[in-house]
Formats: structure tokens, C-alpha cells, sequence
């Protein structure tokens, strides 16, 4: 996994935010619901233990959630892998006053033992990033979340998902336009290690793009410059997406979990004005 500059304190990815071009605001409100009803009779005294995966130097939606629960006291843990990112999080964002300790730690989202993270959390929160994975990588991170999470807490990931039907699309392991350049998440030896195959995900092997995939990466160009952006971020933005974005559906993401003892239910946003809402979901998970 590397870090880019589209990621970066100077990167185009805070006009995303700002514009809410993939339903930010909205997957906050759903984070929100889910968190009031796990806290409904909890004592107002516990803090709240928070695990933020590839937490971005603006981890605008987390933060407007824990916001939201004034009366409540939170401990924040983010994890992300472009280094001015942490530096921004830690010391340039400004978190909600009830969040009474903050830790950013620089590493990879996907491997998170390493970082010596541990201990239960009672919400796990990844925002866009769990598309960037193959199933393989996912069921790799969802063995360590599922060691991370309290027993009664929240796994919510706002995303974006593949619609159910077209098979899966899988991403290259390497740069196609630079060999050198792995696009692996997680160390194929550690895949290896941890007894993890290839998954038996029907795939499209097909030579050109799919439907779904052009049309996902045509409403993204097409929304940001109505939103005011400019040709550059965007065509940036788009050709990251197209080198990298390989989403699995929202189905089986809820498969891949409930290996390790998830359920998982789905909040979809295909009613939505918003232009990706057909590509937008949020996946909220429990153990079962």
C-alpha cells in the first residue's frame, strides 16, 4: 500500500469531503443511529473506545458521530498510512471536546497487529477503504477486527460496493502501468501464513471494463466538476479510481465477515439524490 499525494495535506481528497460527493453526511447519520441504539443503558460514566481505519488528517464523519453523544466520553484511535496525514490528525484537526484522548498512529490499516494495537473497542469505523481490497485482504482484516471489537460493539464501514449482480472485478497485484509498483494491501506471505487461499469468488475476466465500473467512474468526474472542482483534482481522482478501486458487493463483504462471526446488515443509498448513492453503502456489523 502506498502513500499518495491525493491523500495528502495538499491532495484533492478534502474537496470530496467538503463537497460530499461520496455521502460523508450521510454515512454519519448512519453511524450515528447505530451507536444510540448500542449505548441505549449504558452508564454514562464508560468511556466510549473508538478504532478508526485509514483515518485520513480530516476524519470529518467519526468525528460529527462522536459529536453527536455530548453526554459521552470517547477515546479515539486512528490508523492511517501517509505520514502529513497523522501529523493532521493529531495536531491540526480539531476534535469534539467530549473526545477526551486521541492517538494517530502511522501503518497500515489492513495490518493492524504490527501497530500493538489491542484491547475491546466499541466502535470500529472504516470509511473508504475497504474498497481497495481484494476478498483475500479482507478476510485477513476482518480476523484482526474481530479480536479488536467488544462484544456488543459496532463494525461500520462506509464504502463503496460493487452492485450484487456483474461478478467481481479483481485488482491487479502490481501497477499495470508500472510493474515495479505492488498494489498488494497485505504481504502475500502473511496471507500465506495466516492460512488464507484465494476465495471462491466468480469472477469477470472479461477485456474490457464493465458496465457498472464505467458508470461508477463517470458519475464520480461528472460530480465533482458540477461541484466546482477543478479538471486536475478530478482527472487525478478518476485515475486513481481506475487503477485502484476493485470493489467486492455489499453481499459478499457480509460473507466474508460472517466466516469469522459477523452478521451484518446493509444501508444503502440508492435512494439518494446523490449522484454515487447507487455505489454508496454502509455495512453495519455485529458478532454473532
Amino acid at each position: 500500500m502506498r502513500r499518495e499525494e491525493l491523500f495528502s495535506r495538499s491532495g484533492y481528497y478534502r474537496f470530496l469531503l467538503d463537497c460530499n460527493v461520496l455521502l460523508h453526511r450521510e454515512a454519519a447519520e448512519v453511524a450515528t443511529e447505530g451507536l444510540a441504539f448500542l449505548l441505549r443503558g449504558r452508564a454514562l460514566d464508560k468511556p466510549i473506545k473508538v478504532l478508526d481505519l485509514a483515518c485520513g488528517g480530516w476524519p470529518m464523519a467519526i468525528a460529527g458521530v462522536m459529536a453527536n453523544f455530548h453526554q459521552r466520553t470517547f477515546e479515539y484511535t486512528g490508523v492511517d498510512i501517509n505520514p502529513d496525514q497523522v501529523e493532521l490528525a493529531s495536531t491540526g484537526f480539531e476534535f469534539p471536546a467530549n473526545v477526551r484522548a486521541v492517538r494517530v498512529l502511522e501503518g497500515n490499516a489492513w495490518d493492524l497487529l504490527p501497530l500493538g494495537i489491542s484491547g475491546e473497542h466499541d466502535l470500529i469505523f472504516s470509511g473508504m477503504n475497504l474498497h481497495h481490497g481484494n476478498p483475500e485482504e479482507l478476510l485477513y482484516l476482518a480476523r484482526q477486527l474481530r479480536g479488536l471489537l467488544a462484544a456488543d460493539g459496532l463494525l461500520i464501514s462506509h464504502d463503496v460496493y460493487r452492485p450484487d449482480a456483474p461478478a467481481y472485478r479483481r485488482r491487479p497485484d502490481v501497477n499495470p502501468d508500472n510493474p515495479a509498483e505492488s498494489f498488494r494491501l497485505v504481504d502475500a506471505v502473511r496471507l500465506a501464513t495466516a492460512g488464507i487461499a484465494t476465495l471462491d469468488v466468480p469472477e469477470d475476466t472479461a477485456a474490457d471494463a464493465p458496465a457498472w465500473r464505467r458508470d461508477y467512474l463517470d458519475r464520480m468526474g461528472r460530480a465533482l466538476i458540477d461541484r466546482g472542482g477543478d479538471a486536475e483534482g478530478t482527472a487525478a481522482t478518476v485515475a486513481h479510481m481506475r487503477q485502484r478501486d476493485y470493489p467486492v458487493s455489499t453481499r459478499e463483504l457480509s460473507e466474508i465477515l460472517a466466516r469469522v462471526g459477523f452478521s451484518t446488515r446493509v444501508r444503502r443509498f440508492d435512494d439518494s439524490a446523490e449522484p454515487l448513492g447507487p455505489y454508496v453503502a454502509c455495512c453495519i456489523a455485529r458478532l454473532s
